[in-house]
């Protein structure tokens, strides 16, 4: 068997260290202990792999050999319902198959236009504090113009200003108890978990205002033929193999998915990006330098994307040293080997984003900031899985494409028109794990308007 990470407390095993020490207990553990090793947090043991070919092994070369069950899952679920994220063998196939098509690059450059109009509605908060002085907080600033992205290219609808407020509070809270709850699934049931009534009032909140939504799209489609967004298609989808349609239970729990992956993983990403483009004048001053020589003043559109080379990169490396999707799991549902350790079915395989972007043996100088490691040349001399901020294999994001579609585009606007500086107090942003890799105690930013280059 693999070492085991310290002998932890009784039935807390490594749980208060993880929480003391964060992400960087997975770097630590991974420098100690080697790129495979036991792992116990609280009830749950797993087994942690930390180089790209283990993910490979994991994830692609032996998929079938590890599922999405367990406690943790089911706790996932509670939230998700059944959606792409979350299911399984021929469901998730069939699902998959009659989503895909309307993921392609082609349908997502239909798109534009509608993320750059959700961009420029929510530019008030950032017009206004340009014109205040006001300090933004990275994650305050970036997610009410997330939430009016997805909700009007996936949702094809719109949302008014309480209702985004009123999601934003109850996503924020339901991922956080799922995280929490994925310890709590395998206690006995009589012991109290704080939050459940509220985790349970904030999954009707949500679902409340995302079928309002919904309706609202449905209406104005039959009423002025619109194209409804990414929602109508999958309405309209068929399987070509069964013919078949998607109940409106699957619709939810598909909805649910797309929204919640596109909203929670992309503001978090975005954030960080600002946080680390403070302390960055370098790569702040090149990445202007892109969007005044690319798209100038005039409006971005599907045709920058492509040319936004440097301004993807950014994002990339964002997404390699802060990780919104910091963990990956999956579960044994065979006797597997993985270099030479014995993995019995049922047991939990973790593999840590966070530390495998940071492994020594693909990355050099793993906490510098250098957007350039994403050159073609720097990339296709690393192992192709040694960044996954996406995950890989069939199971990769399917949105992915749309996310590092809405990140440049974000970016591109927002450095056309301000400029950015570190407010008071200056402080360490510290990553904090929940579902996703969020900011605590990030800097807050001073923005100004920029005069025309």
């Amino acid at each position: 068997m693999p070492p085991l990470v310290g002998g932890g407390l009784p039935l807390l095993g490594s749980l208060p260290a993880l929480l003391s020490q964060q992400a960087e207990f997975f770097p630590r553990a991974r420098a100690r202990h080697g790129d495979v090793y036991r792992l116990r947090l609280g009830p749950l043991s797993m087994i942690v792999v930390n180089h790209p070919r283990h993910v490979q092994h994991v994830l692609r070369d032996c998929s079938s050999k590890y599922g999405k069950g367990g406690a943790l899952w089911d706790s996932i679920r509670t939230l998700l319902g059944n959606g792409l994220g979350v299911s399984e063998g021929d469901y998730w196939l069939r699902q998959r198959r009659m989503m895909q098509p309307h993921f392609h690059r082609e349908r997502l450059d239909e798109l534009v236009g509608v993320m750059v109009d959700a961009i420029d509605d929510e530019l008030e908060v950032w017009d206004t504090a340009a014109r205040t002085g006001s300090p933004l907080h990275p994650m305050h600033a970036v997610s009410p113009i997330i939430m009016k992205l997805i909700t009007r290219a996936v949702l094809g609808g719109d949302i008014d200003r309480e209702e985004i407020e009123l999601l934003t509070a109850r996503v924020t809270f339901a991922l956080s108890y799922v995280f929490r709850g994925i310890v709590a699934q395998e206690l006995p049931s009589w012991v109290p978990v704080p939050g459940r009534r509220r985790y349970q009032q904030a999954l009707r909140d949500m679902d409340a205002v995302l079928f309002k939504i919904i309706e609202r799209s449905q209406r104005r489609q039959q009423r002025a033929g619109d194209s409804g967004g990414l929602l109508a298609t999958l309405m309209s989808a068929v399987d070509p193999e069964t013919g078949q349609r998607m109940t409106a239970d699957q619709l939810r729990d598909e909805v649910v998915t797309l929204f919640l992956a596109g909203y929670e993983t992309t503001s978090t990403g975005l954030a960080w990006t600002l946080q680390l483009l403070l302390h960055e004048p370098a790569v702040m001053a090149e990445l202007r330098a892109e969007v005044d020589r690319v798209v100038g003043q005039s409006r971005p559109d599907a045709s920058h994307l492509a040319r936004l080379s440097y301004t993807r990169m950014v994002f990339q490396e964002a997404l390699r040293v802060r990780p919104p999707l910091w963990w990956l799991v999956r579960v044994a549902v065979v006797d597997d080997e993985i270099d030479g350790f014995h993995v019995p079915a049922g047991t939990f395989v973790l593999a840590p984003t966070y530390a495998i972007h940071r492994h020594p043996d693909c990355w050099e100088d793993p906490e510098r900031f250098d957007p350039g490691r994403f050159t073609p040349e720097r990339t296709a001399s690393r192992h192709k899985l040694a960044w996954i901020p996406f995950g890989t294999g069939q199971r990769q994001c399917i949105g992915s494409t749309f996310a590092m579609a809405e990140a440049q585009l974000i970016l591109a606007r927002l450095v056309q028109r301000y400029t950015f500086a570190a407010g008071s107090p200056r402080r360490t942003a510290v990553p904090a794990l929940s579902i996703a890799l969020r900011i605590k105690n990030g800097t807050p930013l001073r923005v100004t308007r920029r005069s025309p280059p």
